[in-house]
């Protein structure tokens, strides 16, 4: 497993731009052919959005669907938590990153612009110091507004992609499981959806989601879906009838995520910044030894 997250987390860790995309599916795409794994892309375009999904194996007629976001975060310059199983309150964070990143860039162009309206009552030396100021301001300003992906994403969504590596080496080509690495999940839905029209409608669906730390695990579900034999004694058993969350594509479906819980809710600590730098590999082999154990139930 560390061979997969030194290529995940460190080698290829950012998969923020299409080009990076582009670089990490042709890696995966090698090793796929290697194994005698058959791959196809799912694409959507419009003007604004790209979706690139990858499918590992025959998902037309694939009993289990293993899935989890490739893409990773823009950068934030808050202290962002990131909620797996509430959409609402993610919204709210990226609001308030959002707000801050505009009003600093705000202040930083009107000091700036101070700065350059003062130079005609200056000396030369201090004009010299007043447009020093003004040019330090206004590239900060810029890089507040510039949207940047995030250096370091153990959590989200790393240790996640590493587990399907792990899958692409360890799992057989020929069985009834399909392995899909899902794009445009860091900011909407757009990747599940897509994955939503060719998935089978009885197929089981286990999306993985920040699995690299935390104090617990949680496997989320769909009402009437059994996830026993993915349950350890001390992880979070959450069942849902009428999910909004990424569960609500999938009949059969199911989510596995680690983090804490604060103030009733599950959420995920120091993503979207240069904290998202740990990962507990002994438990992401047990998760490992988990989803191998229900694909061998198929």
């Amino acid at each position: 497993m560390k061979e997969e997250m030194m290529l995940a987390g460190v080698t290829l860790a950012r998969r923020y731009t299409r080009k990076q995309k582009e670089v990490f599916l042709a890696e995966v795409c090698r090793q796929c052919r290697q194994r005698g794994w058959k791959t196809e892309f799912q694409t959507r375009h419009s003007r604004i959005l790209h979706v690139c999904n990858l499918v590992i194996g025959d998902l037309a007629h694939a009993k289990t669907v293993i899935a989890c976001a490739y893409d990773t975060p823009s950068h934030a310059h808050l202290p962002i938590r990131y909620y797996p199983l509430n959409p609402r309150k993610n919204t709210q964070a990226e609001g308030w990153n959002l707000a801050l990143e505009w009003g600093l860039g705000a202040i930083c162009f009107l000091m700036a612009a101070g700065a350059v309206y003062a130079l005609r009552s200056l000396s030369p030396a201090m004009k010299v110091a007043a447009v020093l100021a003004a040019s330090l301001a206004a590239l900060f300003g810029v890089s507040l507004l510039h949207s940047r992906g995030n250096r370091v994403n153990f959590n989200r969504n790393s240790a996640s992609v590493a587990l399907i590596l792990r899958l692409i080496q360890e799992w057989d080509p020929k069985s009834s499981t399909a392995l899909v690495l899902v794009d445009q999940c860091c900011n909407s839905y757009e990747g599940l959806k897509l994955l939503k029209e060719a998935c089978p409608s009885r197929a089981e669906v286990i999306l993985l989601d920040c699995l690299a730390q935390g104090e617990k695990v949680v496997c989320a579900h769909r009402k009437g879906v059994d996830v026993s034999d993915l349950l350890e004694e001390d992880w979070i058993n959450k069942e849902y009838e009428d999910p909004d969350n990424g569960l609500r594509f999938f009949e059969n479906g199911m989510l596995l995520a680690s983090g804490a819980i604060e103030k009733h809710q599950f959420v995920v600590r120091h993503t979207r910044s240069n904290q998202d730098c740990h990962v507990d590999i002994p438990r992401l082999e047990q998760i490992l030894e988990k989803l191998k154990g229900r694909m061998k139930a198929e």
